[in-house]
């Protein structure tokens, strides 16, 4: 049942005084001793209420502060995971997946403004060998330190790949047969100069390199591959470390399986 408003309630007018009413809050009739004085505990109780204001700004700022240390390391989570979806972990290079969805962008543009793009193909000499007599860590260490002298040689836009156990590409913009060369030729000698050390001894490694330039008539990316590693078939089968460019000679030679 609701009860009816008493007339005292009806006249009050001020709106603080209508809640003092109900003793919320006290008037400051109330704070006030008969000597028309304000009562005592008003400045605590200002005070107190200060204070639960600091303590409440506080506590907000450090919610505020915690969701942006926690924006920020979701961020940092998500760019791991992702890092870990697109690079290959042993070698710092990216995943084939993520090396043929940025090619075949790399390949379009240079149809589009004819721009020369070529490819190197690239293979470690008999590491097979290398995990029979050393293990497969040695193997490892194989790849990641071959791996290293590739990323530490080729430009900031060249596109790489770990593109098979022991294979590696590299897409090349606005580079020719002769550039490719180039740089495939000292990458060679840096690999070479690589020492590996192990408990029996230490050793090094060679690599074998086809290089292709990208056609009037290569339609696709995947052509442009397919041209690359029939040269570094034929650089294998011709004794390996050595650096073989693509003709039409050449994928004559091919044979596949």
């Amino acid at each position: 049942m609701i009860r009816e408003l008493s007339p005292e309630y009806e006249q009050t007018a001020n709106p603080v005084q209508s809640i003092a009413f109900f003793g919320m809050i006290p008037t400051m009739d109330q704070r006030e001793d008969k000597t028309g004085q304000v009562h005592p505990d008003l400045p605590q109780e200002l005070e107190r209420a200060l204070a639960a204001e600091r303590k409440a700004r506080e506590d907000v700022e450090r919610l505020r502060q915690a969701f942006e240390a926690l924006t920020l390391e979701n961020a940092r989570l998500s760019a791991e995971v992702e890092k870990l979806t697109t690079v290959d972990a042993l070698t710092g290079l990216h995943c084939r997946e993520q090396f043929n969805a940025a090619s075949r962008i790399e390949f379009r543009r240079s149809l589009r403004f004819r721009l020369n793009l070529s490819v190197i193909m690239m293979d470690i000499d008999r590491l097979m060998r290398v995990n029979d007599s050393y293990g497969r860590i040695a193997g490892d260490k194989v790849l990641a330190g071959v791996a290293g002298v590739c990323l530490g040689g080729i430009r900031m836009t060249d596109l790489h790949a770990r593109y098979g156990g022991e294979e590696f590409c590299f897409l090349l913009p606005e580079t020719d047969k002769k550039g490719a060369h180039v740089l495939a030729d000292r990458l060679r000698t840096s690999v070479a100069a690589l020492r590996f050390q192990t408990d029996k001894r230490s050793f090094s490694v060679t690599v074998s390199v086809g290089i292709a330039e990208r056609q009037s008539d290569t339609d696709t990316v995947e052509r442009l591959l397919e041209q690359g590693d029939q040269a570094l078939f034929k650089a294998k089968c011709e004794g390996r470390n050595r650096i073989v460019v693509w003709t039409e000679q050449v994928g004559k030679f091919w044979k596949p399986g």
